[in-house]
């Protein structure tokens, strides 16, 4: 687009200063395109505005011509006309930049045309000046991040983004940027082979969406970049913007998710209807022939359908109680089963009954329902189907004929089946269900040759007694960064608190500070989460055990995220992958925090007061004595730390007749 002095909507205009008894600049009525604005007295700075792209000053005395007002104009060019030449005045116009045309010298013709050239030459840097100043606006107001880069990649005009000034970056590259900024280097580079691309190729980029995992959070930036080519069409560089997306993506995502899970949610609504209404339809028959037995079958499949019902709305409402439910896993199993069995099907449960898992009820009952079901459906009315604990999970097992490893991949697909008259919904329920708790699920051979169902990093605790600790304590003796950081942590002790930084990212395999102390045989530690002031969403504090205070040695913890989420995390055997676990909803004024070691096992525990606990989960850890325990920091960022507080720190044996 060029830009010409009507897209400003002034018509360009010569400013003429002369007394109002000279008629000395006469000659500038022959000039066609330019307005002639006459000024009789002393030229002030308010006088010229945008539209003047000349003065010419006729009278010799100079002070007719406010010297502010030159000053103002802003580039705006000047003209002293004097009928006869002087030195002094011809001087001092030079000094002040401006041009001295005496009269007497030249002709009318060369007089005019000199004026002409003059204000063509203003106009053209009125024109310019206006814009600059358009562009700089549109740099300021521009909702995300616009530049200009030249040839070489380097900056010629950039909005300030917040971050960094824009006098920082003329004539320097993206790539330059990317050497400098550690937390963000990864999105100056990408910026950097955009930028290149459209170099090379002249090929434009427009509205790119890209994902960055910035060590805090993901961001999603919309980068547009196009060739910026001279008049003959040469490439002088690119103009590009860019804004962050990331709300905006994130609420997509959100709603696609919600999408997705309405469309599962109209094939979950018929499979799962389906075997309470046969079991409703079958034993409302027999009651009709005068079984009245069959009428309280009747009745649990009406209650099923009910509670069916119930989960759907939560589904679609995605609305919850605010508290996981406490779930004992046998007492479902065997509700479920009185729903789905056949008369010959046996359960058979190889866990405590004292066995709990942390999760909703609405979310765990479609599990064990579709699992019985299909064991049920798949292996017959006679099938003999088995619950039973994992070291960080459950399974359900069956006798039937079994998957073939060839299919178990595929097995949890919506539609894929083996059966004749299958609808292939079942297990794909169970694994939406699964991924929404993030359990991992997985499919192998049972001991009796049928199908055998896994679902793992549950947070449940087979053994939930709480086991109370005797009198004698310890205190927390040393303090360590454990693996690499970045940034060095610390520890200080204020009477009854402790504050502890931590450095560290990408997980507690890239370190965190640890405040711990040696002990062995059973043993209990508990402290309350006063304050925590994470550096990005990955950090973390709270309690941990481990076989020793090196790198990579097993462990496990409990503790808090940034976003109030109670977290627990697992290694099980040395330099294995850490897995981990979140509890999100009804927790968040849960600041107490303990960890208890009995024999190979370790339980973690949450409490709003320090006296009642609620188990969150038990796995076991077999670690060799002694074995270090204390508080863990992680900062979960390359160059910034993580700062918590705890308090009411106890490290206490527990009682011998309970180990």
């Amino acid at each position: 687009m060029t830009l010409s002095r009507r897209s400003f909507g002034q018509t360009p205009t010569i400013l003429a200063v002369e007394p109002a008894d000279s008629d000395a600049l006469d000659p500038l009525s022959e000039l066609d395109r330019f307005a002639v604005r006459s000024v009789t007295e002393r030229l002030a700075a308010d006088q010229i505005d945008p539209g003047v792209v000349c003065v010419v000053a006729a009278d010799s005395d100079r002070s007719s011509v406010d010297p502010g007002a030159v000053s103002t104009a802003d580039g705006v060019p000047r003209i002293t006309v004097s009928e006869t030449y002087d030195a002094d005045e011809a001087a001092a116009t030079a000094a002040a930049g401006g041009i001295y045309l005496p009269l007497s010298t030249i002709s009318r013709a060369s007089f005019v045309e000199a004026v002409r050239d003059v204000a063509r030459r203003g106009e053209a840097h009125s024109v310019a000046r206006l814009r600059t100043d358009a562009f700089e606006q549109l740099l300021d107001a521009h909702d995300g991040s616009l530049s200009v880069k030249n040839r070489a990649g380097q900056y010629v005009a950039a909005a300030a983004d917040g971050e960094l000034d824009r006098e920082l970056l003329y004539g320097r590259t993206d790539a330059d940027l990317a050497s400098e900024r550690d937390g963000a280097s990864h999105v100056f580079e990408h910026a950097h082979d955009r930028t290149q691309s459209v170099l090379e190729t002249g090929e434009p980029i427009v509205g790119a969406v890209e994902r960055y995992d910035t060590g805090e959070s993901d961001r999603w930036i919309e980068r547009t970049i196009l060739p910026w080519t001279g008049g003959a069409g040469e490439l002088r560089g690119v103009v590009g913007w860019a804004r962050d997306v990331s709300e905006w993506e994130r609420e997509r995502r959100e709603m696609q998710r919600r999408i997705d899970q309405l469309e599962r949610f109209t094939g979950f609504v018929t499979h799962d209807l389906r075997s309470p209404l046969q079991v409703a339809d079958g034993y409302l028959e027999l009651a009709q022939a005068g079984d009245h037995a069959a009428l309280d079958r009747v009745e649990n499949a009406n209650r099923r359908m009910q509670e069916l019902i119930s989960d759907f709305e939560t589904l679609v409402g995605d609305a919850h109680d605010g508290d996981p439910h406490y779930t004992r896993l046998a007492d479902m199993a065997r509700d479920v089963w009185e729903v789905v069995a056949r008369e010959s099907s046996t359960l058979r449960i190889d866990l405590p009954d004292e066995t709990i898992v942390n999760a909703e009820r609405s979310a765990l009952r479609p599990i064990l329902e579709n699992l019985f079901t299909n064991a049920i459906d798949h292996g017959g009315s006679d099938v003999t189907v088995w619950l039973g604990a994992l070291a960080d999970g459950f399974y359900v097992a069956d006798d039937g004929p079994g998957i073939p490893e060839s299919e178990r991949a595929k097995v949890f697909e919506a539609g894929f089946t083996t059966a004749e008259d299958g609808t292939g919904t079942g297990l794909a329920i169970v694994a939406d269900a699964a991924d929404r708790l993030n359990w991992e699920i997985g499919v192998e051979g049972s001991r009796a040759g049928g199908a055998k169902i896994t679902l793992r990093n549950c947070m449940m605790a087979t053994d939930p007694s709480r086991h109370a600790p005797a009198d004698a304590t310890y205190d927390l003796t040393d303090a360590r960064d454990v693996g690499s950081v970045a940034l060095a942590g610390s520890v200080s002790e204020d009477g009854d608190e402790w504050v502890v930084t931590g450095g560290g990212s990408d997980g507690e395999r890239a370190g965190f500070y640890y405040v711990y102390t040696s002990v062995a045989g059973p043993i209990s530690v508990r402290a309350r989460l006063a304050d925590f002031e994470g550096a990005g969403r990955d950090s973390q504090a709270g309690l941990t055990v481990r076989d020793d205070a090196a790198g990579g040695a097993p462990y496990g913890y409990v503790g808090r995220t940034p976003d109030d989420e109670v977290e627990t995390c697992w290694r099980q055997t040395r330099s294995a992958t850490p897995i981990s676990q979140r509890l999100g909803s009804g927790v968040a004024d849960a600041r107490w925090l303990r960890l208890d070691r009995i024999g190979d096992s370790l339980t973690c525990y949450v409490s709003r007061d320090g006296h009642g606990w609620r188990t969150i989960d038990q796995r076991p850890l077999s670690l060799s004595d002694p074995i270090t325990l204390g508080l863990a920091v992680h900062g979960g960022v390359d160059r910034d730390r993580a700062t918590a507080a705890f308090d009411d720190v106890s490290i206490r044996r527990i009682a011998p007749d309970e180990w």
